[in-house]
């Protein structure tokens, strides 16, 4: 699923021209977690999210396998806004509200909390070269 990618191109997948929306056409969605309360779309690494009260599931859907179990994370207490996973898979993001977000590097297991400056928000996440923490 690069750019615009179409049904032809993976089936049961296509993006629309926001990129950050992905459109499950077939196989249908059949989600057998207990306890999940959201799903949301990576865009940067192609993974469908479920979110439970205590874990992230991910799948990847380019390329798509129905036969691949998801991967699992721990997720911290509290409300989720957004959640992103760096392009090399080793940091994990998770927007807890308009002014907040916490980056924990699964390696390491540290976890760093940022807050923005008061009368600013976050729109979004974007992971880009985070090696450090």
């Amino acid at each position: 699923m690069s750019g615009k990618a179409s049904a032809s191109n993976h089936p049961g997948f296509s993006v629309s021209d926001t990129p950050s929306h992905v459109y499950i056409e077939y196989p249908p969605l059949r989600c057998t977690l207990t306890g999940t309360r959201s799903f949301l779309y990576d865009d940067g690494n192609k993974l469908l999210l479920g979110l439970t009260s205590d874990r992230v599931f991910s799948w990847k859907t380019a390329p798509y396998n129905p036969h691949v179990a998801p991967s699992s994370d721990p997720l911290c207490d509290g409300p989720v806004l957004s959640i992103r996973y760096s392009l090399d898979l080793k940091l994990l993001a998770v927007q807890l509200s308009n002014y907040e977000v916490q980056i924990w590097n699964k390696q390491t297991g540290d976890t760093i909390s940022q807050k923005c400056r008061s009368k600013s928000e976050y729109s979004g996440i974007l992971l880009d070269r985070l090696s450090n923490l």
